[in-house]
């Protein structure tokens, strides 16, 4: 009996052998006669057969890169661009060391001008799979690629609180984010909605403020001058040729004390007083002593972003908190505030890099000039033209602009070329 067993083991184990031998040998035939076959109907244009053979192919390869991108181009010849879009993602996953299947599918998308679906399914894949450098290396290409949005105006501001000033002939008013018209261009001067969504107006030499609806709101006495941006309650205001804060209802919050003021941020504004500035709160309590040579400002007036202020002694720039208290050990011959995210732009050598609110250089000084980072990119210069960078120091959209603005919170900047255009980054769609 026990023979009988051994000798019956022997025989199945020969048949596993003569099958495994066998298969290696007829295996490769097979496919390369469904694969053959498969070619000669594409060429006949009979794609669905076509398919069928690929789908046998893959039944002794299962995952292969080649033949899957093979069935997925018959199945674009088919019109089923759906079904080719997911064997190329499924293959791209399966197969991550060969870049051929993500590189299809990203030509593909680009050819079809649709870098957002492509951008939308990148992000997904990099957060999935991280170390993935092909995907890695079309996300830098992609994130950067953008399309210009319909603005009819004759000059564009940077973006703020969804709100941009535009210029028609000689009168402004604010458009949106996307360029949708907010306020008519019908005001002597007009500023950005402030967070708490009033915009300072100036028409026939009254100062006012309305809300997005264009009803006024506040109304300025007329002694006071060089009104801005409402924030934290506060503005800042001329009167006699002195500043102080005004509040919420253009009432005075503080006596008119300083030569000049900054906006209230992060619970701190700077004033300045006989050539000298000083840290101080919306109360008008200094938090330092008059210290400072400057303070840097953003256009808007606000000199505190990220609780960071650079303040200027012995003629350099360095970074303070709120308190006045030293960030860092670095110094700057020039800067841009902070906004409330990303790095800020800082000149040593005369040339332009990025620190972070630690005080650390994240990014070189490299460039001939450069804006603070605003949602996860920033204006360049480079030999007088403009681009964008991201964080990482990948030049996203390569210099080509006159002007450039910062990027609005749903991806859209003005930019200058000739003329102002808005441009929409595919990566925010």
């Amino acid at each position: 009996m026990k023979r009988n067993l051994i000798l019956l083991f022997c025989v199945l184990l020969g048949l596993s052998w003569y099958t495994a031998i066998s298969d290696a040998v007829n295996n490769p035939k097979i496919i390369a006669g469904h694969l053959a076959k498969a070619g000669e109907l594409e060429e006949k244009g009979i794609y669905v057969d076509a398919i069928a053979e690929y789908e046998a192919a893959l039944e002794y390869l299962p995952n292969d890169t080649e033949i899957s991108l093979k069935m997925a181009n018959a199945y674009l010849q088919t019109g089923n661009s759906k079904k080719f879009i997911n064997i190329c993602k499924d293959t791209a996953a399966a197969n991550q060391e060969d870049p051929a299947a993500m590189d299809c599918l990203m030509e593909y998308y680009v050819e079809k001008n649709n870098e957002p679906s492509a951008v939308k399914y990148l992000n997904e894949f990099t957060e999935e799979y991280p170390k993935n450098e092909t995907a890695r290396k079309w996300l830098v290409q992609l994130k950067g690629s953008y399309r210009e949005l319909f603005c009819n105006y004759e000059e564009l501001g940077a973006i703020h609180n969804n709100s941009m000033v535009v210029r028609k002939e000689d009168k402004y008013g604010l458009a949106d984010s996307q360029g949708a018209e907010i306020l008519a261009a019908e005001y002597d001067e007009i500023h950005c909605f402030s967070e708490d969504g009033l915009a300072l107006a100036v028409k026939e030499g009254k100062r006012f403020y309305v809300d997005r609806d264009g009803q006024t709101r506040l109304v300025a006495d007329d002694a006071y001058t060089n009104l801005r941006m409402m924030s934290s309650g506060r503005t800042s205001a001329g009167k006699n040729g002195k500043y102080g804060y005004l509040d919420e209802g253009l009432e005075p919050a503080t006596d008119f004390l300083w030569d000049d003021l900054t906006l209230i941020s992060d619970s701190v504004g700077a004033c300045r007083l006989d050539g000298k500035w000083a840290l101080v709160s919306k109360n008008g309590k200094l938090k330092t002593e008059y210290l400072y040579e400057d303070i840097i400002r953003d256009e808007n007036g606000f000199c505190s972003g990220q609780k960071r202020i650079f303040v200027k002694e012995e003629g350099r720039y360095h970074l303070v908190d709120k308190k006045g208290e030293a960030v860092g050990d670095l110094t700057f011959e020039d800067a841009r505030c902070f906004s409330k995210e990303g790095y800020a732009a800082v000149c040593m050598d005369g040339k332009w890099g990025y620190v972070n609110a630690k005080g650390e250089l994240e990014i070189e000084c490299q460039y001939d000039d450069a804006q603070s980072f605003r949602n996860g990119f920033a204006p360049v210069c480079v030999d007088g033209k403009w681009g964008y960078i991201d964080e990482y120091n990948n030049l996203v959209v390569e210099p080509q602009f006159e002007a450039a603005t910062p990027i609005s919170e749903t991806g859209t900047a003005a930019v200058k070329q000739e003329k102002w255009k808005l441009i929409q980054m595919n990566i925010f769609m």
